[in-house]
């Protein structure tokens, strides 16, 4: 399959790692880089407002409603990276 059929660049012209940048049109680059900060934007800046909760999404996943096992589940977490 191609990349970008209009350039005529193919998946396979594409090597891995770092040197895969300087072969990536800067078009889709651009896209790449305006998606990301789309989702910034859109879903998590609000993270970053004084008085947000860095990573409280309004979802519990890994707490629980007994405050010592949320706390020994939240420090597990941490602790994982």
């Amino acid at each position: 399959g191609y990349i970008s059929p209009s350039l005529g660049v193919k998946f396979a012209d594409i090597p891995s790692g770092l040197d895969a940048i300087g072969k990536v049109p800067a078009l889709g680059v651009a896209q790449i880089v305006a998606y990301f900060g789309f989702v910034e934007f859109a879903a998590g800046f609000d993270d970053y407002k004084p008085g947000g909760t860095p990573g409280d999404y309004g979802w519990k996943a890994l707490t629980s409603s007994d405050p010592a096992e949320r706390t020994k589940k939240l420090q597990a977490e941490l602790a994982n990276g």
